[in-house]
């Protein structure tokens, strides 16, 4: 994937030519971002992974967990924050790894694109993505219970804010990865973690009161929980067992503190970038 995107990628200025905004930049880039993402094996993959998560969970058909609510279509609904996660990490911190082990990103460095086109144009991309997955998780929620989200712009907005963070995140952990090759193995770790306490894997039910309540102070959970509400039209922000039934504004208002952990999420990650290493490790 790497070594397509060459520095002729990048704006370059030439004598009295006028200075490509930083905007412009980031547009073109993302564009090339998105090009490589369609010719890149491992990153079609990384896009299929999650989605089997969402056919799997149909198997879960059977008991009802609320009120009409099917197990399956609660499992489902709160996969597209399982889609964020999984493209963001696992995609960015392999390709930055690369692009780092290939001088890549030092070049575009030197050729003048600042990181904020640089990061925003790889975000971009992963919010393209997972965007279209997001909407492959509602076609088959459609196609196969006839559930429409409750509150369509409810559902966008978690996506967004998480699949930026993730983004961020997955840049920021190459920190601690040599080459592309351990970034695929250590990429790992994250998903699994953060799949553990999304309350996918194991529901937050399971764990005693306090557990449940620090896990919900965690990124993923929140948006798990804000994605099955904006679908199914319950208040499930503090978990199944206090479910009720709302819709329009009362369910942005159960969600509202649970949009504002997001933000300071987001907020985190962005600052993470900071300490970004553009120049490859020396192996010792």
């Amino acid at each position: 994937m790497t070594s397509t995107l060459t520095p002729t990628s990048a704006p370059r200025q030439h004598g009295g030519r006028t200075p490509v905004s930083p905007l412009r930049q980031l547009l073109r880039l993302a564009r090339t971002e998105l090009t490589l993402f369609y010719r890149y094996r491992m990153a079609l993959y990384i896009a299929i992974f999650p989605l089997i998560f969402a056919f799997v969970g149909i198997t879960m058909e059977g008991e009802d967990v609320l009120p009409g609510v099917d197990t399956a279509v609660h499992y489902v609904a709160g996969t597209p924050a399982l889609v964020a996660m999984v493209v963001g990490v696992m995609h960015l911190s392999n390709v930055y790894a690369a692009r780092r082990e290939q001088l890549v990103l030092k070049r575009f460095r030197v050729s003048g694109v600042p990181p904020v086109a640089l990061f925003g144009a790889s975000t971009l991309s992963v919010l393209a993505v997972v965007g279209a997955l997001t909407v492959v998780v509602g076609a088959l929620l459609a196609w196969r219970y006839g559930v429409w989200p409750a509150a369509p712009v409810l559902v966008v907005l978690p996506v967004v804010l998480l699949t930026v963070m993730m983004a961020f995140v997955g840049i920021a952990f190459t920190r601690f990865t040599r080459n592309a090759e351990s970034a695929q193995m250590m990429s790992i770790l994250p998903f699994m973690v953060l799949y553990a306490v999304s309350g996918l894997m194991v529901p937050l039910e399971m764990f005693p009161d306090w557990g449940a309540d620090a896990l919900r102070l965690l990124p993923m959970a929140p948006a798990v929980e804000i994605l099955q509400s904006a679908y199914l039209g319950y208040d499930l922000t503090g978990g199944v067992e206090q479910a009720s039934q709302a819709s329009g504004t009362e369910l942005w208002a159960a969600a509202a503190p649970s949009l504002g952990l997001l933000l300071l999420w987001l907020a985190i990650s962005a600052y993470a970038l900071r300490y970004f290493r553009w120049d490859p490790r020396q192996v010792s």
